[in-house]
C-alpha cells in the first residue's frame, strides 16, 4: 500500500519506524513503513489482510484517491550506531521495517558492513518482493539474503525450512547487531540464539507489535 502525502507533503522518519492509521470508529492500527526515508513524499506499507480484521477491512476497501489519516513517525526500532555486522530476521509482513532499513543502508547510504537477511514465509503464494531482493543481492556484495518457505511444494528448487534454524549457520559475536520482526515465537528464538552467541542484549533489537 502506497500513501501519497498531502498534509504535510513530506515526512521525516528513521528506517524501522511505523505509522498509526485511523481505521474508523476510534480504532487505530499500527503498520511499519516499508519504504526508505529518502522517499519523503510518500510512505509504503506492507499489510497482511486478515478476513474480518478491522484494519484489514479498512485497508482492503481503500480506493485510489481515498484519504488516509495517520500519526507518524512512531517507534524506536531503528538502527543503532557502532554495530560492525548486521543480522536481520523476519517472518511474514515483519519484513516491512527491515526493508526500509536495507534500502536506507545500501541504496541511500552505501553502507559497506556485512548484512544478512533471513526471511521466513509459509507458502509460495505468500511470496512478494522476490525480484527486488534478487536485484539487491546481485548489486550489493555485502548483502546476503535467504528466503525460506516452511511449507514448500513438492520439488521446491530452493531452500526450505525455518529462519530460526538456517540463521544458526552464522557465527555471531559481540560485533553484531541483530534486528528481528515477526511472530513472537520466532523473535524469542532469535533473541535467545543471539544472546547465547555473545551478542550483547543492547544490540538485539526487535519490534513488539507484530
Amino acid at each position: 500500500l502506497k500513501i501519497e502525502l498531502v498534509e504535510p507533503h513530506q515526512l521525516e522518519f528513521q528506517a524501522g519506524q511505523y505509522v498509526s492509521v485511523d481505521v474508523g470508529g476510534g480504532v487505530r492500527r499500527s503498520y511499519s513503513i516499508a519504504s526508505a526515508p529518502s522517499m519523503k513524499h510518500a510512505v509504503e506499507l506492507c499489510v497482511d489482510i486478515t478476513p474480518g480484521g478491522k484494519g484489514s477491512e479498512y485497508i482492503k476497501n481503500l480506493q485510489p484517491g481515498s484519504e488516509v489519516s495517520f500519526l507518524a513517525p512512531l517507534g524506536v526500532f531503528v538502527m543503532a550506531p557502532g554495530e560492525k555486522k548486521l543480522l536481520l530476521v523476519a517472518t511474514g509482513t515483519g519484513i516491512a521495517p527491515l526493508r526500509s532499513m536495507i534500502l536506507d543502508l545500501l541504496r541511500d547510504k552505501q553502507d559497506q558492513r556485512p548484512l544478512w537477511l533471513f526471511w521466513g514465509l509459509r507458502l509460495v503464494k505468500d511470496m512478494f518482493w522476490v525480484e527486488d531482493w534478487r536485484q539487491i543481492d546481485e548489486y550489493y556484495p555485502n548483502f546476503h539474503y535467504c528466503l525460506l518457505l516452511s511449507q514448500p511444494p513438492e520439488r521446491w528448487p530452493v531452500e526450505s525450512g525455518y529462519v530460526t534454524e538456517e540463521m544458526k549457520e552464522l557465527a555471531l559475536d559481540k560485533d553484531w547487531g541483530v534486528y528481528v520482526c515477526g511472530n513472537p515465537q520466532m523473535m524469542e528464538e532469535v533473541k535467545k540464539f543471539a544472546a547465547g552467541q555473545g551478542v550483547p542484549e543492547k544490540q538485539i533489537h526487535y519490534e513488539k507489535f507484530f
